[in-house]
């Protein structure tokens, strides 16, 4: 048997797509589908999207993309081929529009004028389309969709229509019934037939009930067997009979033993109990691997003094780690634990990576007041964590200078003379900064001499530029 080619294996991937599940998970039941097609849990499905979302907006992408061409369980068709005519689908058309055109929208932040598929957003589509992949190689044949997948309709019996059965009854001359201690006749007697009444008999009948009162019915007729033996039976109102002799109980339906039936019932065998499955190790041989990473990386980043090595990319790292332990999880049902620390995990990294590098030794961190002279003044001053204040205000300049300043979390303060002409240049990432109109700024006596332009960049706090 020849292998197929890698076309027909696409084609196969397309026939045998996930169905979406709305009834067993949210928006659109798009997670849930994929989960139930390729047997893993759905929450690392959504896991998946989410982290993908977060790395270059791929996530959104691929699963609006799943909303329109994968069909809803029950559907001929997906939206997207409904839209076009090509078989029937319970999503209305007016939404199927308005998911091509989220669609479109979130496509357009990734295309050539987007900015979301310079670095992350690549990686995070081959990493999806990859997995996905690998989940069709893994398990080609779909499995049997769930029971309750179809909604359940509003009209009584639609699904299960009422049956109704005939009461049954019994005449009051039923038979008796035959217990161990019943005598069985020796021959048998058929009943005689009922022959059909003559007219003269059919006239009197008829006259009869008028001229006397009905007798009333008894509660109790006797029985006797053709043979010598006999059996009492009483009977109710409806007919029913039942028997004085003592019956045999339900382990003993032929009565062969009745010495014994003043036993009681023989108690049922308990239920065996299923062994627990074994521990799963696999989230905390992931996660110490993924502390034994991130301590080398950064047992390296200090013995080279890489400034490379950042704390956001030693968190990546780790990250990295856990997620490809998380994949093995997917495959082996195993590993969920892995989810609580992937979220805060994920935090940092985004948090480190805007705060950028950061000096380890103390010198830029807390409380730090700079009151350079015109000799001393650096091209350069930055602080990582605290409240920093750069106090020009002793400095005379003879020419141009050019001073940068940063700062990654914190405030920063510039205090210049109140006539010095300055010409800075403000930013912050989060937070907000109060400095010095735009252009230079002459001060007291006006535009006219050295200017000394600041370009201050800040991360987290508040940038500020102050005359003294």
């Amino acid at each position: 048997m020849s292998n197929p080619s890698f076309q027909e294996q696409l084609h196969e991937l397309w026939r045998t797509r996930p169905v979406r599940l709305p009834r067993q998970g949210p928006i659109a039941g798009v997670a849930a589908g994929i989960g139930h097609r390729y047997r893993v849990d759905p929450v690392l499905v959504r896991v998946a999207f989410a982290v993908s979302t977060i790395f270059g907006g791929v996530g959104i992408v691929l699963y609006l993309a799943g909303w329109l061409l994968l069909p809803q369980a029950g559907d001929q068709t997906s939206a997207a081929e409904s839209l076009v005519g090509r078989g029937h689908s319970s999503e209305s058309g007016t939404k199927t529009v308005v998911l091509a055109v989220a669609l479109i929208i979130a496509l357009s932040t990734l295309g050539p004028v987007g900015v979301g598929l310079g670095g992350s957003g690549l990686i995070s589509l081959a990493l999806m389309l990859g997995g996905l992949w690998l989940l069709y190689q893994r398990t080609p044949v779909p499995p049997a969709l769930p029971a309750d997948i179809y909604p359940p309709t509003g009209y009584a019996g639609a699904m299960f229509p009422p049956t109704t059965f005939p009461a049954t009854t019994f005449p009051a001359s039923a038979p008796y019934s035959v217990g161990p201690y019943t005598t069985l006749p020796q021959t048998y007697e058929p009943s005689t037939p009922p022959t059909a009444p003559t007219p003269e008999q059919a006239a009197a009948a008829a006259a009869e009930p008028a001229a006397s009162p009905a007798p009333a019915p008894s509660d109790t007729a006797t029985t006797t067997g053709p043979g010598t033996g006999a059996a009492t039976a009483t009977g109710t109102a409806t007919g029913g009979v039942t028997s004085d002799v003592p019956q045999p109980p339900a382990w003993d339906p032929l009565g062969v033993a009745p010495f014994a039936w003043d036993l009681p019932e023989p108690t049922p065998p308990a239920p065996p109990t299923l062994p627990k499955p074994p521990k799963s190790r696999l989230t905390t041989t992931v996660l110490g691997l993924a502390i034994i990473a991130a301590a080398a990386t950064w047992a390296v980043s200090s013995a080279t003094g890489s400034e490379w090595l950042s704390p956001a990319r030693i968190g990546a790292v780790a990250l990295a780690v856990i997620g490809v332990g998380m994949l093995i999880g997917a495959f082996l049902r195993r590993g969920y634990g892995l989810l609580v620390v992937t979220g805060p995990l994920i935090g940092f990294v985004l948090l480190a990576s805007l705060i950028g590098p950061v000096d380890w030794d103390g010198k830029n961190m807390g409380d730090i007041k700079w009151t350079p002279t015109a000799a001393d003044l650096q091209p350069e001053y930055s602080g990582q964590f605290g409240d920093f204040t750069l106090d020009l205000t002793g400095v005379e300049l003879t020419g141009d200078k050019t001073v940068d300043v940063e700062m990654n979390a914190g405030s920063m303060t510039v205090l210049v003379p109140q006539n010095m002409d300055v010409k800075n240049n403000c930013s912050i990432a989060f937070g907000e900064t109060n400095c010095l109109p735009e252009g230079i700024d002459g001060g007291a006596n006006g535009v006219g001499g050295p200017v000394l332009t600041l370009n201050m960049d800040g991360t987290f706090g508040e940038m500020r530029v102050d005359r003294g």
